[in-house]
């Protein structure tokens, strides 16, 4: 059933999620109902199984919750899932603006168009096997991670102290006690970063993971809300994986990108961009540079405004992306309507 506006479909930004929004039995429904999906993954199984040996779907509908985290799976995994819900929901709202979280990005960009399905599907692998080879091999000590939520109640008023004793953001804060838990020599070196910032409240550290214990350390000490351990593999989105942008800027030199049919944004910069090279620069950085997910999203809200839009929909399994909207950016964003995924699936 289409939605109509004025007798036309409504258009909406699309939003797909990143690593996270993984589960077993992800896309099994949409496979079994849909036809457009299933063609979706049966070339990822196609284009995967070589590589796998088995097929990427038997994973991600009746797999090991356990071998469908790891990086190596779950990003393909990912990529297949938003675009069979994107294969679905398109015959039914118009997508007039994209953008993805983290891996999230290769979906918008081949639903813009700018990146063929077969290409997404060959990039998102190679991605998944360099930054794989970018995890620390000593595992991360127990009931911590790589990786580091912050929560705050927002990012932007003064409310805490810093190291000088003055009020400041936290988003300034938390900068700070990066930078100063990094500073350590010997056998307590090691870096810890911003990699992600996902909203007004909440952002994401990453590192050594001895250094991120040792920031999540100085952010309770500061009165920050609340700090979480994230369940990853690494320390994504962080200078440690610079040697994956490297191996992923060489295999970009053998991929055609075009300019993108539809609107879309990017993590690194959280802006548009519609020349083919930039995006690949933008691919490169966005591996070990700062998701920009605030930016991005304040980005397409005020494109929303000023276009005459107001729907937003997220393209894939789960609600974190529906629910983060929902929570710190409607408030905001007086008109904006984030549509539930499943009523139209």
């Amino acid at each position: 059933m289409l939605l109509f506006m004025e007798n036309q479909p409504i258009g909406a930004c699309y939003v797909f999620p990143g690593q996270g929004s993984q589960f077993v039995g992800m896309g099994k429904y949409i496979y079994n109902k849909y036809e457009s999906a299933k063609e979706i993954f049966h070339t990822g199984n196609k284009i995967l199984k070589a590589d796998l040996k088995f097929n990427i779907t038997d994973l991600m509908f009746d797999g090991s919750e356990e071998t469908l985290r790891e990086t190596k799976y779950c990003q393909s995994a990912i990529l297949l899932n938003n675009l069979a819900y994107f294969s679905v929901l398109n015959q039914k709202i118009d997508c007039v603006l994209t953008l993805g979280h983290s891996i999230g990005e290769y979906s918008a960009l081949v639903a813009s168009e700018a990146l063929s399905l077969e290409d997404g599907i060959k990039l998102v692998r190679t991605r998944a096997e360099l930054m794989r080879d970018c995890i620390p091999t000593e595992k991360a000590e127990e009931g911590t991670s790589h990786m580091a939520a912050v929560l705050t109640d927002n990012l932007n008023p003064i409310y805490l102290i810093n190291k000088d004793g003055k009020k400041c953001s936290a988003i300034k804060l938390i900068n700070e006690v990066c930078e100063e838990s990094s500073l350590y020599t010997g056998v307590d070196k090691g870096i810890v970063q911003i990699a992600i910032i996902n909203s007004s409240s909440q952002i994401v550290i990453s590192g050594d993971n001895n250094t991120v214990i040792r920031a999540v350390k100085h952010l309770k000490e500061k009165k920050i809300k609340k700090v979480v351990y994230l369940k990853v593999e690494g320390p994504f989105h962080s200078k440690l994986m610079k040697p994956a942008a490297e191996g992923m800027e060489k295999a970009l030199e053998n991929i055609k990108i075009n300019e993108p049919k539809i609107q879309y944004i990017s993590n690194s910069t959280g802006n548009f961009i519609h020349d083919p090279d930039k995006i690949k620069e933008s691919l490169v950085k966005q591996i070990y540079e700062t998701v920009r997910w605030k930016q991005s999203l304040e980005t397409a809200i005020k494109m929303a405004t000023k276009e005459g839009f107001k729907y937003f929909i997220e393209s894939g399994s789960g609600e974190k992306q529906y629910k983060l909207l929902n929570r710190d950016y409607k408030p905001q964003n007086e008109g904006l309507e984030v549509l539930v995924t499943k009523d139209y699936i």
